[in-house]
This record gives C-alpha cells, structure tokens and sequence, in this order.
C-alpha cells in the first residue's frame, strides 16, 4: 500500500502554471500555489471532490464563480468541483491537463 505522503502523481511546475506544483495522493489532490511572500497549499480532499474535467480557453462563464490558480484564462486547464470551501470551483493549468485528470479518476476510482 502506498503512503498518504508520497504522490503518486505530481505535475512539476511551469511557466503556464507560474511555478505552481500539483500532486495526488491517495486521498488528496494538493495544489502549491505561490502567490507574491506567500505559498498556499489547498487540499481536496477525496470524499470533498464533485467532479474534475478538462476545459479549453476561453471560459467565460465560470469568471466570478471560480478560482483560477494560475494561467487558466488562456490554457487548457482542469476544472475540479468541490464540496467545501468558499470557491467551490478552480482552475488549474498542470504540466498535461489530460493525464492529470485520468490520474485522478483513475487513482479515486471516479466515472465523471
């Protein structure tokens, strides 16, 4: 069994992420942001996921109701849906969008 504090997938980060670093673990996906004297890690948890999908630019309709991480209004990026939280939707440009999604679906066993 692999541990909860080793990734098993990390998306390393990139100029269109600004330097941003994405992991999913077992149970999380984190989300290291660097903003200007500060590094955020946001945690989504397993159980607090909705739904997590590929988006391509631009997206619109989504501007006032999601946090968007990095470079996300101009990029293919990956959508996630949460629970919890004051933004219940964010945008995030990994390395490869597309792997980082089927990871995920494959590592929490999720069909949306």
């Amino acid at each position: 069994m692999k541990s909860t504090n080793t990734p098993l997938y990390k998306s390393i980060p990139t100029k269109k992420s600004i330097g941003n670093e994405y992991s999913i673990y077992t149970d999380r996906i984190e989300l290291r942001c660097r903003f200007p004297f500060l590094t955020k890690t946001l945690v989504i948890k397993k159980d607090d996921l909705i739904s997590i999908d590929i988006f391509k630019p631009p997206v619109v309709r989504t501007t006032f109701l999601a946090l968007k991480l990095d470079l996300a209004d101009i990029k293919e990026h990956v959508g996630i849906k949460r629970k919890n939280g004051f933004f219940k939707q964010l945008r995030f440009t990994p390395e490869n969008p597309k792997e980082f999604v089927s990871k995920v679906r494959e590592i929490f066993e999720l069909n949306c």
